[in-house]
C-alpha cells in the first residue's frame, strides 16, 4: 500500500478542523438538550422526536451542498479563482431555494410525527421548536454553503473559530430565553429554537463579513457582478449532490428501521444498542470529516493533474481513521464498562443483563467502526472524482438489501436476538466496502489512463 507521511499530515492537517467544527455544532445540542431537560421528562422526551426529526431533513437538504466543496477543490487545485466565484454564487442560489423548501418540512414537522401516533403532548414541543427555529433556516443552508467553499480552498480553521464564537454566544442565549432571565419570559423549548436561529445568522453574517474582507478572499471575486445563464455551476451542484442526499436519507431510513426491530426484542436490548451506539456517533464524526477531507483533497488532486497522488491520498486518509477506530475499539473490547458507566449504573443488579449485552455488542462494534471507515474513506474518494451515484446506490443496497434482511435472518428466524442482528449487519457491511474498494481501484486506474493519453 502507498503510503505517504506527507499526506497523512495533510488528511489530519484538513479532517481535525472539520471534526472539530461539527463537535462544537454538537455540543449546542447537547447543552442545550441539558438545560430542557430541567423542564421535565415530557420536555426531554420530545427532544429525542426533535432531534431525529431535525437530523433527518437537515442531513437530507444540507448533503446536497456538501457537492459543492468538491467542486470547488478541483477548481482549486486547477488554480481556475474565477469559477469558484462563479460556483459560490450559483451555491448560494441554490442553497436559498433548497431553504425555502426546507421551511415547509418545518412547519410540517409536528404534523408528520403525528401520523406514528406520537403522543400529543410532546408534539406540541415539537412544534414549538421547529417553528421557532424556521427563523434560521435560511441562514443555515447559506452557512453551509460558506463553509464547503472554505474547506474546498483550505479555510477550514477560520470555520472552526467562528463555531466556537457561536458556541460561546449561544450558550447564555440559550439559558436566558429557556429559562426567561433578565426580565424575559421563559420561552422552554421554543427559546432553544430561537437561540438556534440567532446563532445562524451571527455565524453566516460573521463568515460573510470574513469572505468580504480578508485578503485570502479576493482572488475568488465573491462579490462580482456576473451572467449566471443557464445556470450551469448550479445543475453541477445539484447533479453531484442529489445523489448524497438520497444515500444518506435513504441509510438514515435504515438505521430508524433497524431501531425499530431491535425494539421488538425487548427493553434490554434497546437499551444496550442505545449505550453503544452513543459512543458509536461520537466517533462516526471524525470519520466522515475524514472522508470528506479525502473527497477534497482528491478533487484538487484531479484539478492539478496530479493523478498520481490519488492512491496515497486515499490510503493515508485510510490509516488514519482506521488508526483512530482501532485505539476507541481497544477501549471498546477491554474496557466496555468504563464506556458503559456513562450511561447507566453498572453496578445495579437490575442492569446485569443488559451489562451482558453491552460488552459483546461494544466486541461487534468495533469491527463495525473498521468496516464502516473503510467504506466510508473511499466513498468520500469517489466523490472527489465527483463519482457520487455509484456509492448511493451501494449504500442504499447495502443497507436495505443486506444489512437489514441479515440482521433480521440472525436476530429472528436464527434465535441469536440483538448480537445476531448486528453479527448480521457487519456481514452486509464487509461486503459493501468490498465492493466500494473495487470501484475506487477501478475509477483511479481509468481517471489515470484518461490523463495519460494524448490531447488532440
Amino acid at each position: 500500500m502507498q503510503i505517504a507521511p506527507s499526506q497523512i499530515q495533510r488528511v489530519f492537517k484538513l479532517s481535525l478542523p472539520m471534526a472539530g467544527s461539527r463537535f462544537l455544532q454538537m455540543a449546542s445540542g447537547f447543552i442545550g438538550t441539558m438545560m430542557l431537560a430541567h423542564l421535565g421528562r415530557e420536555v426531554l422526551a420530545s427532544c429525542a422526536l426533535i432531534n431525529a426529526t431535525l437530523s433527518a431533513i437537515l442531513l437530507i437538504f444540507i448533503s446536497i451542498v456538501f457537492s459543492l466543496s468538491f467542486i470547488v477543490g478541483q477548481s482549486f487545485g486547477a488554480k481556475k479563482y474565477d469559477e469558484i466565484g462563479a460556483l459560490v454564487q450559483q451555491g448560494f442560489f441554490l442553497s436559498f431555494i433548497l431553504a425555502l423548501i426546507m421551511l415547509i418540512f418545518f412547519w410540517y414537522a409536528a404534523d408528520f410525527l403525528r401520523l406514528f401516533h406520537e403522543p400529543e403532548e410532546m408534539l406540541g414541543f415539537v412544534q414549538q421548536y421547529f417553528h421557532a427555529l424556521m427563523w434560521g433556516v435560511i441562514p443555515i443552508l447559506l452557512q453551509s454553503c460558506l463553509e464547503q467553499f472554505c474547506y474546498g480552498i483550505l479555510k477550514q480553521r477560520l470555520v472552526v473559530i467562528l463555531n466556537a464564537l457561536s458556541l460561546l454566544i449561544g450558550v447564555p442565549i440559550a439559558y436566558v430565553l429557556i429559562f426567561g432571565k433578565g426580565g424575559l419570559p421563559a420561552l422552554g423549548v421554543q427559546g432553544l429554537g430561537l437561540t438556534f436561529a440567532i446563532q445562524a445568522w451571527f455565524d453566516f453574517t460573521l463568515l460573510l463579513i470574513c469572505c468580504y474582507s480578508m485578503q485570502d478572499f479576493k482572488k475568488f471575486d465573491l462579490f462580482k457582478s456576473r451572467s449566471h445563464k443557464g445556470l450551469i455551476y448550479c445543475r453541477q451542484i445539484l447533479r453531484i449532490g442529489w445523489p448524497m442526499s438520497v444515500q444518506f436519507g435513504g441509510e438514515l431510513s435504515a438505521f430508524f428501521v433497524v431501531t425499530m426491530m431491535v425494539g421488538w426484542l425487548g427493553t434490554n436490548a434497546l437499551a444496550a444498542v442505545q449505550v453503544t451506539q452513543q459512543w458509536m456517533f461520537l466517533i462516526v464524526v471524525p470519520i466522515f470529516a475524514m472522508s470528506e477531507a479525502a473527497g477534497i483533497l482528491v478533487s484538487q488532486a484531479v484539478g492539478a493533474k496530479e493523478f498520481f497522488n490519488l492512491k496515497a491520498i486515499t490510503n493515508a486518509s485510510l490509516v488514519s481513521s482506521l488508526g483512530l477506530v482501532t485505539i476507541f475499539g481497544i477501549g471498546f473490547i477491554f474496557f466496555p464498562d468504563f464506556f458503559a458507566s456513562f450511561y447507566i449504573n453498572i453496578h445495579l443488579a437490575k442492569n446485569i443483563p443488559i451489562m451482558h449485552l453491552i460488552r459483546v455488542l461494544f466486541i461487534i462494534m468495533a469491527f463495525t467502526l473498521i468496516l464502516s471507515s473503510m467504506r466510508d474513506v473511499m466513498s468520500g474518494s469517489l466523490r472527489g472524482l465527483f463519482d457520487t451515484q455509484f456509492p448511493m446506490k451501494i449504500g442504499l443496497f447495502v443497507m436495505w438489501c443486506l444489512v437489514i434482511p441479515l440482521g433480521y435472518l440472525f436476530a429472528f428466524p436464527l434465535h441469536m436476538d440483538v448480537i445476531g442482528f448486528k453479527l448480521g449487519g457487519n456481514i452486509g457491511l464487509f461486503i459493501g466496502a468490498v465492493i466500494i474498494y473495487w470501484r475506487w481501484i477501478s475509477q483511479v486506474r481509468r481517471a489515470t489512463e484518461l490523463s495519460q493519453k494524448p490531447q488532440r
